[in-house]
């Protein structure tokens, strides 16, 4: 779907007619042929017009990706749903399946990087990863890169963490809490954080790491206070249920995650640890 095509298709859920979707910022002749396709519309007055009405971003973009990307991103993208999937299910012969294919087609580095490490985490040969591809995801978190902040080395780290040392994994998640702390970001980078300061937990409660160490109880409280808005709650569910684990309290987790099944979110806690 085009640009034009997209306002349209926004303008139209919302019930405006054009004159209400562009007043004040392009005329509605000029508008009209911009949804035709037959002019187009500047970066500036295309964002002034989707904040104007309230038309979330991400949503859009979704509905221009397929148009605007590349062959290339495409593939990448189709990739990574199936692998995630793959993962989300634990199906490790796909898993497997998908991350070769990854390997052997795509130029993505980080991709790659990402297909290897949750390859060798599920068949349980994360010991066995070369000192070349070890050093090659070090690299990617360099400072200078500034990997705290880009959306593709966070996808990388999240697929990482197992693979660290726990001195490694906490120098890198208090990097992430300073970076969280002294910043502000979208909700869709704030539920990236969430999703990695969960694998932490999960992570130390494994290792059998207690609560006072490291920055488990840092990363906790922030988990709660944070998750607020009703898409990012079953994070803060995670935040407590992690809490009692870490306590000893399980029947009280328990209770939570049985609570989880009968709402229907089985699916979504079934990497909790018990």
């Amino acid at each position: 779907m085009k640009i034009g095509q997209a306002l349209r298709t926004e303008r139209l859920r919302l019930g405006l007619s054009q004159q209400e979707m562009c007043d004040g910022i392009i005329s509605r002749p000029h508008y009209a042929k911009v949804e035709k396709g037959m002019y187009m519309i500047n970066s500036e007055n295309l964002f002034q017009i989707l904040l104007k009405n309230k038309i979330d971003i991400m949503e859009f973009c979704e509905l221009i990706q397929n148009t605007y990307n590349s062959q290339e991103n495409k593939i990448d993208n189709q990739l990574q749903i199936e692998i995630d999937y793959a993962v989300n299910t634990k199906n490790v012969n796909e898993i497997e399946e998908y991350a070769e294919e990854i390997i052997s087609t795509s130029k993505n580095e980080i991709l790659k990087l990402r297909a290897i490490v949750t390859a060798a985490y599920f068949k349980g040969d994360v010991e066995k990863l070369s000192m070349q591809v070890r050093e090659k995801i070090k690299k990617e978190f360099d400072e200078g890169r500034h990997w705290t902040r880009r959306p593709e080395s966070l996808k990388l780290f999240a697929n990482t963490m197992p693979l660290w040392a726990q001195d490694e994994l906490d120098f890198f998640i208090g990097r992430l809490l300073m970076t969280v702390e002294k910043e502000s970001f979208s909700e869709l980078m704030l539920e990236r954080y969430l999703r990695i300061f969960a694998n932490y937990l999960a992570i130390c409660y494994e290792r059998k790491i207690s609560e006072e160490k490291g920055h488990i109880s840092e990363v906790i409280k922030y988990i709660i206070l944070k998750a607020t808005s009703f898409h990012l709650m079953i994070y803060r569910t995670t935040g407590i249920y992690m809490h009692l684990l870490f306590n000893g309290n399980k029947e009280e987790a328990q209770e939570i995650r049985e609570s989880m099944k009968k709402c229907g979110y089985e699916n979504l806690i079934s990497s909790w640890p018990k």
